[in-house]
């Protein structure tokens, strides 16, 4: 029986075949970044319908924005920037073979030329989505969708081909954009802003400022986070030429540029957590904010100055990553705290569903 099988099943092949088949596919997953773009779309998502939205209905204005729109525009956005990541893996897939030679995935599990086409075909769904959402909104509210996510990709084409491996101007850049993601949404509902801000002052200038809240800590982490990668990329940067502040003035002084950002991270929290006492009289957010927000920033900034190993600089950016996620949702005034709230949001989500 044995010897009837053999000449049709190898074991050991298929096993071999089987396990190469689970790490393509556990890679072309982490060649998406699906944690990162659920970030992108949370940072947009969040401010807009738990905040800037229910601010303009408070006011008797009315949104631009539908559930159609949003996911419209929530989705050029995530496109947009897995797109950055696509060819970002395509000019650093030398430099990445360096610093990661067991998780790179362009050139390794997927062709360089494939990686390319992908780059290509999420621009032409991008462009295809920005259309849609510039005739989906009503004039004359939509022509910036035509401008803006074009320009966007142009700039994260020119990180990853060159900004990329300059000192300051490639960090500065990353960081703007990721700001400026919760920022979208104040562009189709300028005017319905405008106009409640004659009746209800007070609310729009809070619901707007909390967005901006929002853009500036995106900003501020995003800019921490990027100093924190060129450390812990410094060998592989080093090796294929790359001029960070790292390779270009060592090591000691890039930890302190990036150990000052990490510490104005770290008095913003602090701010927050003023405000919240002084403000909102939460302490059950002030809580939750020292230990989601405070604590790890503070432990990334002291793992940056005390690093020795390549590790250290890693675990740093893990904590970073903490206090992003955790701002998304500490950085709301308010959360629902009736049954009907609750309720509002369910019909929101299921109204989202059917739109998907």
């Amino acid at each position: 029986m044995v010897q009837f099988w053999e000449p049709y099943f190898n074991y050991s092949e298929t096993v071999s075949y089987l396990r190469g088949m689970l790490l393509k596919s556990w890679a072309f997953i982490r060649f998406l970044r699906l944690p990162n773009l659920l970030l992108v779309f949370l940072t947009q998502a969040i401010p807009y319908w738990c905040v800037l939205r229910p601010a303009i209905a408070r006011s008797g204005g009315i949104a631009v924005l539908s559930e159609y729109t949003f996911l419209l525009l929530g989705l050029a956005t995530v496109l947009t920037t897995l797109a950055g990541y696509v060819i970002n893996d395509y000019f650093d897939r030398d430099i990445d073979a360096i610093n990661r030679p067991d998780s790179v995935v362009v050139g390794r599990f997927i062709a360089p030329d494939v990686a390319l086409a992908i780059y290509w075909v999420l621009q032409l769904s991008i462009t295809f989505l920005s259309v849609e959402l510039h005739f989906s909104i009503p004039s004359p509210h939509g022509w910036w969708a035509l401008w803006v996510f074009p320009v966007v990709s142009l700039l994260l084409f020119l990180y990853a081909w060159q900004l990329k491996c300059t000192p300051f101007m490639g960090n500065i850049l990353v960081a703007l954009l990721c700001g400026v993601t919760p920022l979208l949404m104040l562009i189709p509902e300028n005017r319905p802003l405008w106009l409640s801000s004659f009746q209800f002052p007070e609310e729009i200038r809070r619901s707007t400022a909390i967005v901006w809240m929002y853009g500036l800590f995106a900003l501020a982490t995003n800019l921490y986070r990027e100093q924190i990668k060129d450390l812990e990329d410094f060998q592989g940067d080093a090796s294929c030429g790359c001029h960070t502040i790292a390779v270009l003035r060592g090591i000691r002084f890039a930890k302190k540029n990036a150990g000052v950002t990490g510490f104005a991270v770290c008095l913003l929290l602090l701010f927050l957590m003023v405000f919240w006492q002084e403000r909102l009289h939460q302490d059950w957010r002030i809580v939750l904010g020292v230990i989601f927000l405070l604590f790890p920033a503070v432990v990334s900034v002291f793992l940056v100055f005390s690093a020795k190993e390549k590790k250290h600089f890693t675990y740093s950016s893990r904590m970073l990553k903490i206090v992003m996620l955790s701002g998304i949702f500490l950085l709301l005034p308010y959360w629902p705290l009736t049954q009907e709230e609750w309720w509002m949001q369910w019909e929101l989500l299921t109204r989202w569903i059917k739109v998907i």
